[in-house]
């Protein structure tokens, strides 16, 4: 017998939007929705094409999004993926803010000269601003998620995508697709674009707040100063060789930090949402360094070389070892990341 037999037009809609919810939510909850939505539509008939609401449709896209990302309602698995964006978001956006800070403090260091910035009101000088801009509140974004200050941290992440964007696509604009390097280009977008994204989906209504002491807060502010006091040092001192250690002080910084990180939560066994979340940034880190290995000299190859390898293997490890534990059941109790 068909299911659907003796449904009328509009229920058959309302039933197959609310499968985009999971199969477990939507078992225990979907006779009570659809009579909630049909209750509230009225009598409608076939005839006339009747549709759910694109309001409708937008609830039950964003109860899903919950759900799936550890909600009410929602299985062990899906809390431990939930935790995991979260972590995501966290962090990638205190790498970012410790870039950020590091990149401001050598703007600094330049005074009043802008002339590094391309003339006055030329788009080179625009795309300059911008990137302070996108600095700033990326900053501002780690340090009020981590005080707890949800949607002034999702302001300022959307504010802080918009110089983001224009600074990837004006380069295009400007000159054309000759200057663009598709891995590098894609893989250093993703790399400031995924934790912002992820800062928006991972802390939904679902999630209580959490406002952590202004020591963990500050502490990417504190490592980028720490990261361009190093850099500024080894730059007065003249020692430009070898220059493989530079490639430590880029986005090569955060490898060993991410990869200490990654021994930690396998050797300790803790929750599979970091070892979800390690490897997922790790892989995001890991795409940043690839493409160097096609353009570095070779003198540099076995640097990124180590690199890439050490972000490949632990990646792959802390994935596993996350998807395995989700696996074998209930998770541990939430790290309320």
């Amino acid at each position: 017998m068909n299911h659907h037999e003796g449904m009328g037009l509009l229920e058959r809609r309302y039933r197959a939007i609310l499968r985009l919810l999971p199969a477990s939510y939507r078992a225990e909850r979907e006779e009570e929705m659809v009579a909630a939505f049909m209750e509230m539509s009225g009598e409608v008939p076939d005839e006339v094409n009747p549709r759910p609401r694109w309001g409708e449709i937008a609830s039950v896209l964003a109860l899903s999004t919950r759900v799936r990302l550890g909600g009410a309602g929602a299985t062990p698995g899906q809390v431990a993926r939930g935790e995991a964006v979260r972590l995501v978001a966290l962090l990638g956006m205190g790498t970012l803010a410790a870039f950020a800070t590091a990149g401001l403090i050598r703007v600094a260091g330049y005074g009043a000269e802008l002339s590094v910035a391309g003339a006055p009101e030329s788009a080179e000088r625009l795309s300059f601003i911008g990137d302070l801009a996108a600095s700033v509140l990326s900053i501002l974004a780690f340090v009020t998620i981590m005080r707890g200050h949800v949607r002034a941290a999702k302001a300022a992440a959307l504010l802080g995508l918009v110089p983001t964007l224009g600074y990837a696509v004006l380069p295009l604009v400007l000159d054309g697709t000759d200057r663009f390097a598709p891995l590098q280009d894609v893989a250093n977008l993703a790399f400031v674009l995924l934790p912002p994204l992820a800062l928006l989906i991972g802390f939904h209504g679902g999630v209580a707040p959490r406002r952590r002491p202004w020591a963990l807060a500050l502490a990417p502010v504190a490592a980028g100063a720490a990261l361009t006091g190093v850099t500024m040092l080894l730059i007065a001192a003249d020692a430009t060789e070898p220059l493989w250690y530079f490639l430590w002080l880029d986005h090569g910084a955060a490898v060993p930090v991410w990869a200490a990180a990654s021994v930690v939560v396998l050797a300790r066994r803790r929750s599979p949402s970091w070892a979800l979340a390690l490897s997922a940034t790790g892989l995001v880190l890991l795409a940043t360094r690839l493409p160097l290995l096609d353009t570095l000299p070779d003198a540099l190859w076995p640097t990124v070389a180590v690199q890439c390898a050490l972000l490949g293997t632990l990646a792959v490890a802390t994935g596993g070892a996350g998807v395995r534990a989700i696996s074998q059941g209930p998770t541990p109790a939430p790290v309320r990341p």
